[in-house]
């Protein structure tokens, strides 16, 4: 899991040109001239992105998450959010078979929580779990814009 700001996004072009792309993207699009809930292509079927618009949630309520095909690059436009970490090797509860569809499968164990500032950026690989829409404090709205960049 990589952790940064927005403003240092160039030191991670080494991960290669899908991932500098990807956050490229992320440093020239407008948030606002987006529809939450929909699909923007990057960068055809190797680079989407979508816009959330929602609250966080009780930690209680959020649930870990995995990916097989696609790596994230969740980026906090506005709001203040806790995301849920644990290491793959923690005792793992599996709640969801894979959903290929989706790519996303659900645990559950133990976790860490981060909190994620508007600016913040942070990148998970398949073998990172983790829980988005934490709430830090009570539930708040949040908007947050997550890019799915295809890994090979």
């Amino acid at each position: 899991m990589v952790v940064d700001k927005l403003e240092h996004a160039a030191l991670y072009n080494g991960l290669g040109p899908r991932f500098q792309k990807a956050l490229e993207w992320l440093q020239t699009v407008d948030p606002d001239t987006l529809t939450p809930g929909e699909r923007v292509d990057v960068d055809g079927k190797e680079i989407y992105a979508f816009l959330f618009a929602v609250d966080t949630l009780p930690v209680e309520a959020c649930k870990l998450e995995c990916h097989k095909n696609y790596a994230d690059i969740q980026y906090l436009v506005s709001g203040l959010e806790g995301v849920g970490y644990a290491l793959p090797d923690a005792p793992l509860e599996q709640l969801t078979e894979y959903d290929p569809d989706g790519d996303i499968q659900f645990y559950t164990t133990q976790w860490d929580t981060l909190t994620i500032r508007p600016g913040t950026f942070y990148i998970v690989w398949p073998q990172d779990l983790h829980a988005p829409r934490v709430a830090v404090g009570a539930p708040a709205p949040v908007r947050r814009l997550v890019v799915k960049v295809k890994l090979d």
